[in-house]
């Protein structure tokens, strides 16, 4: 005890911030994890249907000037809504993301719990999402936007709430830490309450074609095609800054998930820093799966 604060400058300082509550605080890209927001925004709003497809070749051509790829895994050619969500293209959602503006799905996205307060008792970063009005905006920045990236950041427990969101039809309540308080007599003091936050618009009928893509998604990896439980999600890959030898960039692991499909009792989000691939958090999901089939809680 003598020595805390001695020990507390040289945790201040270390390397990996070890003193950073990265769940409230941290901020993150979260990648393709974004893409259901895209959706549901785009849904919404009637610019796609569930079977309109958009036609991937692997490379987005609409402008000349900046033509980002798609890694096309498991697809090619005409690609609807939940191909696009189950295989994560890309393309789709560069072109959905353009033709819908960046002010649009960003606000979506608000609405499902990226970039906005969670509602919790301690203090939480807000994040940001990429808005028309940002310094830095240009077209190409509205395409990275559209799959997680451009200037967004969110943090972990905004990934959660997101995921949560998406299972419940768009409807996104107040996450808290504890359901009471009381004081020594066993007398309630505080009780939370089931506030909801915001309600993004459509209902079953923008939501459950998500799902379904998602729930597609999930039977794409091994370890979550053979959970107890049946689970839903979507990965992410954010690059960042830095690179490795051979020029390829840094990725952090991302995933939200949720479970089970048809009556979702918990909601997850995964950031793995340097984690490389989205797959890579699926073994997180798997194990809170688990641990709800050995209680009998799902």
């Amino acid at each position: 005890l003598a020595s805390w604060r001695q020990n507390y400058a040289a945790l201040a300082t270390a390397q990996g911030a070890p003193l950073v509550n990265r769940v409230l605080n941290g901020q993150y890209a979260p990648g393709s994890a974004f893409k259901p927001a895209v959706a549901a925004s785009a849904l919404a709003a009637g610019i796609i249907t569930p079977q309109s497809t958009v036609n991937c070749g692997g490379r987005y051509t609409y402008y000349a000037g900046y033509q980002p790829r798609c890694l096309q895994l498991g697809h090619r050619g005409a690609v609807s809504m939940v191909t696009a969500l189950r295989h994560s293209c890309n393309i789709y959602f560069y072109d959905v993301g353009r033709r819908l503006g960046v002010d649009t799905f960003s606000a979506t996205a608000q609405q499902l719990g990226l970039g906005a307060p969670c509602g919790t008792e301690l203090p939480e970063t807000a994040g940001r999402l990429t808005w028309s009005t940002d310094e830095n905006y240009q077209a190409g920045l509205a395409l990275m936007a559209a799959i997680g990236q451009g200037n967004t950041s969110v943090s972990p427990l905004q990934l959660a709430a997101y995921a949560g969101a998406l299972a419940r039809d768009g409807q996104r309540p107040a996450l808290h830490f504890a359901q009471s308080t009381t004081d020594a007599a066993g007398n309630i003091t505080w009780q939370a309450q089931p506030d909801v936050l915001a309600q993004a618009p459509g209902g079953a009928a923008v939501f459950a074609p998500i799902r379904e893509g998602m729930a597609q998604m999930a039977q794409t990896l091994r370890t979550l095609r053979e959970s107890p439980i049946p689970l839903a999600c979507k990965t992410g890959s954010p690059q960042l800054a830095g690179t490795l030898a051979d020029g390829t960039h840094y990725t952090n692991s991302v995933l939200i998930g949720y479970g089970p499909v048809q009556q979702p009792r918990f909601a997850v989000a995964v950031v793995i820093e340097y984690g490389g691939g989205g797959s890579n958090a699926a073994p997180v999901l798997r194990a809170v799966a688990d641990w709800f089939a050995a209680a009998g809680m799902a």
